[in-house]
């Protein structure tokens, strides 16, 4: 992910950096030499912390803004100092890509990475469980052409937005995008589900 970020441009938005994930980007982005921006809603917990808000990377610059008020995030991505590159940690549903559809209009992005997840693959849509997937499961696995029949919990949204970033890189002006699948994240206050990974890999 990091080199598709360092061939785009040296300025960065992450949105959701302060969370379990974006922190730890920004800060490996900010040691690159990049200039980083993060987004986030300036609450007291990142997405997906379990209560537990990561450090903010010192250098980094901040930009509040709830995604969820999509007229002030649309403004947001089309300000003239807002990097037009974008590794986006908190979208969640169809319409929070749209959202990012709608600025790329008004002013082209040159990259958008979309952090989804291994839920996208067959059993995560319907089942939230890839476990029992049989041996080992090819990227082109993700059914997208399906999306707008899978339910509507955490994978089968992920799956909803990469069919539409998908049908965005063939529209014009087209939005050039990174899906990223991470199949677990594994840190301090991570999903409790996961503190038994972590405590197998400290030791």
């Amino acid at each position: 992910m990091l080199a598709t970020i360092a061939a785009a441009t040296s300025d960065v938005l992450v949105i959701g950096g302060t969370g379990l994930m974006g922190a730890p980007t920004a800060a490996r982005l900010l040691e690159a030499g990049r200039r980083v921006v993060i987004m986030s809603r300036g609450k007291t917990q990142g997405q997906g912390t379990n209560g537990r808000r990561p450090t903010t990377p010192a250098g980094a610059e901040m930009l509040l803004c709830d995604r969820d008020d999509e007229d002030a995030f649309v403004a947001a991505l089309c300000s003239p100092d807002c990097p037009r590159v974008i590794v986006d940690f908190t979208a969640m549903k169809p319409s929070q890509v749209q959202s990012v559809r709608r600025a790329h209009e008004k002013l082209p992005l040159a990259h958008y990475i979309f952090v989804s997840t291994n839920m996208a693959y067959p059993g995560g849509v319907e089942r939230m469980d890839v476990s029992a997937t049989d041996g080992r499961i090819a990227e082109k696995a993700a059914r997208l052409g399906s999306a707008s029949e899978a339910p509507c919990n955490y994978g089968g949204n992920k799956l909803k937005c990469e069919a539409l970033l998908h049908r965005y890189a063939a529209a014009a002006p087209p939005l050039r995008s990174t899906v990223v699948r991470p199949p677990a994240v594994v840190g301090a206050g991570c999903d409790p589900r996961h503190k038994k990974l972590q405590r197998l890999w400290c030791c």
